[in-house]
């Protein structure tokens, strides 16, 4: 994987977050599948396909793995509360991805950093 692919990430992950914000304003509509699923996002399509295989050696990305999974989590909360009628707590729920999001986007980079040093 290039470093390029690696930023593409870091790019897909922040807009897929603006598409989530979106949703809960009324503004957008959101995948579903791929909102809620760890393993259907492009993200985790990539993880499970090709990313542990090649680099699950590294230890942020087993980090990453188990951030992202909890992200996901974190997202179905956030869609459920919006479809029961509690766009609040939906709310408050969606604040604290924030630090989640940034955190997967600096394992990005530090793995990124460490693929280039491999090859």
């Amino acid at each position: 994987m290039s470093s390029i692919d690696f930023q593409v990430f870091r790019i897909k992950h922040i807009a897929w977050k603006t598409m989530l914000k979106a949703f809960l304003e009324g503004r957008g509509s959101l995948a579903e599948e791929k909102a809620v699923s760890h393993r259907d996002c492009d993200l985790g399509k990539w993880l499970y396909a090709e990313g542990l295989m090649k680099y699950g050696k590294i230890p942020e990305m087993q980090k990453l793995e188990r951030v992202h999974e909890d992200l996901h989590a974190m997202v179905r909360r956030v869609i459920s509360l919006k479809r029961s009628g509690d766009p609040s707590a939906a709310e408050l729920e969606y604040k604290k991805i924030g630090p989640i999001s940034d955190e997967i986007v600096s394992l990005l980079t530090t793995i990124e950093g460490k693929v280039k040093s491999m090859e």
